[in-house]
């Protein structure tokens, strides 16, 4: 397929939002380095018809990247630095292993570096100026009793299980928050979904900040959005649990419905000046159904007022996506997704039209196949540093 179809395959300009897209290559499970420059990566910034635009060279292979609006690049990357009992890597493997996080300047010279062999997935740099991600914390053997759901034949051989927890560190590393999951996520609510292993209770796979300053994130494993008080700590809102605890029989249930998620991955509120702003938006992986989609909740009903098309998986289609993944709402009112499996990225329209395709066209012995773990669309004015550029809408 990628023979025929590769790189930008389908624009219209008069209807897609023009500006510079944003992704790396999601990193092979089995490749990283335990040393700065010993399995390099790259972050790549395109336009509208696919030419890479600018390019900055990584010391260790990107899980994914985040462009700052002063033209600095934050990396989470992945080192295979281990003692045999960091979380993540054997004899605990589990997806979405970085470990190092590093931030650039628009020349590609490092500003910030940082090594926690904890952090998976997710990362923000705060208007303070420091920075928080997402870390792995190992479970007491006797509470993970508690812990219901799951696939017990999927399980780590001496019966650990890790928990997600949320750390702020200042420009010099140091610790000066921390949000502990174990201690705020409810067994009786907080239910591992019928598809997914007993290796994690959670599995959480984003960090969005509100304009609050409160937490948005993702608990892959119980299928669950959820908002996070950042001043009390407290869970305040939860959104597409698949397995539940039934009151009457007093057993795990299982529901699946429009309401319901699969996997899901980049869960954030659609911010202010955005058509949709207020609303939860989400990549629905669709475990369940085979079937994914962007789906735009309202957080004060929780009804879905928008989704994007969504099909059952046939052999070969593109815009189902097991893992990873992303959507996010464009200033024009399109959405743009990244359909991360296959390394699909499309523009949206609200009635669903498809105005952009892409297809990843180059994998490589460092990257898994074609995959994207998630994508950004920058406006043309995004930064300064973007006037040197050529301009977004591309050229033949």
């Amino acid at each position: 397929m990628r023979k025929m179809f590769s790189g930008t395959v389908y624009y219209d300009p008069d209807r897609a939002f023009s500006g510079y897209t944003l992704w790396a290559h999601l990193p092979n499970p089995m490749v990283g380095a335990d040393k700065p420059g010993d399995c390099p990566g790259e972050a790549n910034l395109m336009d509208m018809r696919g030419n890479i635009v600018r390019q900055w060279k990584l010391p260790f292979p990107p899980m994914h990247v985040e462009l700052l609006a002063d033209g600095h690049l934050l990396a989470g990357m992945r080192s295979t630095e281990t003692d045999g009992t960091r979380p993540g890597l054997p004899p605990y493997t589990i997806g979405g292993v970085q470990g190092q996080l590093w931030e650039f300047d628009w020349e590609g010279n490092v500003v910030f570096r940082h090594k926690d062999l904890r952090m998976h997935h997710d990362f923000k740099k705060l208007p303070n100026g420091n920075y928080m991600y997402l870390i792995w914390e190992k479970l007491p053997l006797d509470f993970t009793k508690e812990i219901l759901g799951g696939i017990k034949e999927r399980a780590f051989a001496d019966g650990t299980m890790f928990s997600d927890s949320i750390v702020e560190v200042t420009p010099n590393g140091e610790e000066v928050w921390k949000w502990e999951g174990a201690k705020h996520f409810d067994p009786a609510l907080d239910i591992l979904g019928p598809l997914h292993p007993r290796l994690e209770w959670t599995h959480c796979n984003t960090l969005w900040l509100t304009e609050e300053g409160d937490i948005m994130s993702s608990a892959r494993f119980c299928d669950m959005a959820f908002k996070i008080e950042r001043k009390t700590g407290k869970i305040i809102w939860r959104w597409g649990q698949v397995a539940y605890m039934d009151k009457d029989t007093g057993r795990i249930e299982v529901r699946c419905n429009q309401k319901t998620l699969g996997g899901q991955h980049d869960v954030h509120i659609i911010p202010k000046g955005l058509p949709g702003a207020g609303h939860m938006l989400c990549y629905d992986n669709g475990m369940y159904k085979a079937i994914s989609r962007a789906v735009e909740v309202d957080m004060q009903t929780g009804e879905v007022v928008w989704e994007s098309n969504s099909h059952p998986m046939p052999q070969g289609r593109m815009d189902f996506s097991s893992y990873i993944s992303s959507a996010r709402r464009l200033p024009n009112g399109n959405t743009l997704l990244c359909h991360g499996q296959g390394g699909y990225l499309n523009e949206v329209t609200p009635d669903k039209e498809i105005v952009w395709e892409y297809y990843n066209p180059a994998p490589n012995s460092v990257t898994h196949n074609w995959p994207i773990f998630r994508c950004y669309r920058y406006a043309a004015d995004f930064c300064v540093q973007f006037a040197s550029l050529p301009p977004a809408s591309g050229c033949f």
